[in-house]
């Protein structure tokens, strides 16, 4: 069958095979590394509707009738199940362990298993490719393990995408298709990405795209069946979408970033950071759907190209402490320079491959540029956390790995790709750091945001 985009290039022979053996151990020093963190003491805000979702399918409780699923896709009660049934056999104070445990082994396979594959598809992955992916892991996803959260499932699934678009096979493609619906469902924040992906298959796979959009229908059945027996919609979202929509819309128009701050039972939870030069420039006109959001993007230009910048870098100033905000001065400076340092100069490394050897794109290579720029596009167009960027930080992590398998750049231009990455982090960090000189605690508005 004809295709516009070849499936696999021709660095597919050169392939390193990484032993089995070598593989698992480094997938059990990863789990255990992450593992030796204390457990949660207990679970706050978003973690709380996501743990109950899982405990109502052991319980008589129905997670419908108490409202755990009006905005939540009904795949989010299956991912902390295993956490629950340890939970339900061996007694509630270890919820924390068995959560920590469970996302442990999550992080451990992204490391040694989804970041690999994703190296592959420029360099062949040997095994100081998969220890740096590994590290580079541990790291940055090390502070979401101690809580019930879909952050590190949607990343999983979305290097899952990845990984099966760069094989060929009926199969791959419905597990391509299988995991993108599974993802949007228990995130909605990556319809954008996988509908970029989606219309890439349709160009490069022709027919054979609908295996994947088999699969992609086989994850959100469950959705469609859940909203008619309600007597909702055919859609395969959650009932409370549109509302819920209508408010990141409003958000996304003048906030930069928000953050869920842990500082005791009493404290407020909600910061905000804002844009006043944005607010000044809607002039009270919030919109309140993606229509409007985009046209209010395009109808105050110049303005809104430096609060779109600001939202990107502000996502990737992650504190220590991320997903949530635990202030710990100093550290989380560091760890802010750090995690934007591998997005960036991870993502460089992946453009200069894919530039000096446009003769070997494939779809995998297109699909993951494409998961970037769609990820990139969400944190713009949404009400921004630190962990809506993760999938840009592990492409980080990947992009970074591939010079270790043998992606460095030679030659004269290596010292311009050098330089160039090198202010380019620093100007990405920085865009961030102005982004976030207008925090605020409490629900936000545009009154309490220009100070009026």
């Amino acid at each position: 069958m004809a295709q516009a985009l070849p499936v696999e290039g021709p660095l597919r022979e050169q392939t390193h095979r990484v032993p089995g053996g070598l593989r698992a151990a480094l997938g059990a020093l990863l789990v255990l590394v992450v593992h030796l963190q204390p457990p949660a003491p207990v679970f706050r805000y978003d973690a709380t509707r996501y743990w109950g979702g899982a405990q109502a399918l052991l319980d008589e409780r129905s997670a419908v009738v108490e409202g755990l699923l009006d905005l939540r896709g009904v795949l989010t009660t299956l991912l902390y199940l295993p956490a629950a049934v340890v939970t339900r056999l061996a007694g509630d104070d270890l919820a924390g362990a068995a959560v920590l445990a469970e996302n442990a082994v999550l992080i451990g396979l992204i490391g040694v298993v989804l970041l690999p594959a994703l190296v592959s598809i420029w360099r062949p992955a040997g095994p100081w490719t998969v220890v740096c992916c590994a590290f580079g892991t541990a790291v940055v996803t090390g502070g979401f393990a101690p809580f019930p959260l879909t952050d590190l499932w949607a990343a999983a699934l979305l290097l899952t995408v990845v990984a099966a678009l760069h094989r060929q096979g009926r199969g791959w493609l419905v597990l391509a298709g299988v995991a993108a619906g599974a993802a949007v469902n228990i995130r909605p924040a990556t319809l954008l990405p996988l509908a970029a992906v989606g219309v890439a298959v349709l160009l490069a796979r022709r027919w054979a795209a609908l295996w994947a959009a088999l699969g992609a229908t086989l994850a959100l059945a469950p959705q469609v069946a859940l909203n008619r027996s309600r007597g909702t919609s055919w859609l395969p979202v959650p009932p409370g979408t549109g509302g819920l929509t209508e408010l990141q819309a409003s958000f996304a128009s003048y906030v930069v970033r928000y953050d869920t701050v842990v500082a005791g039972p009493d404290a407020e939870p909600r910061l905000f950071s804002c844009s006043p030069a944005m607010v000044d420039a809607l002039a009270g006109e919030v919109p309140r759907s993606p229509a409007g959001l985009a046209s209010a993007f395009l109808h105050h230009l110049p303005q809104s190209v430096p609060f779109a910048a600001q939202k990107v870098g502000a996502a990737l100033h992650w504190p220590l402490s991320t997903p949530y905000l635990t202030p710990a001065p100093g550290v989380d400076v560091v760890f802010a320079v750090l995690v934007t340092a591998v997005s960036v100069a991870g993502v460089a490394a992946l453009l200069r491959l894919s530039t000096r050897e446009r003769g070997r794109t494939t779809l995998g290579r297109v699909a993951v540029l494409l998961v970037w720029l769609g990820s990139l596009a969400t944190l713009v167009t949404s009400a921004t956390e630190t962990r809506f960027a993760l999938p840009l930080v592990l492409i980080g992590v990947a992009g970074c790995a591939t010079v270790v398998a043998g992606g460095r750049p030679q030659g004269r231009s290596a010292w311009w790709w050098v330089a160039g990455t090198v202010v380019a982090v620093a100007a990405v960090y920085a865009v961030g750091v102005a982004g976030l000189q207008h925090p605020f605690a409490g629900m936000a508005t545009p009154e309490l945001c220009s100070g009026r």
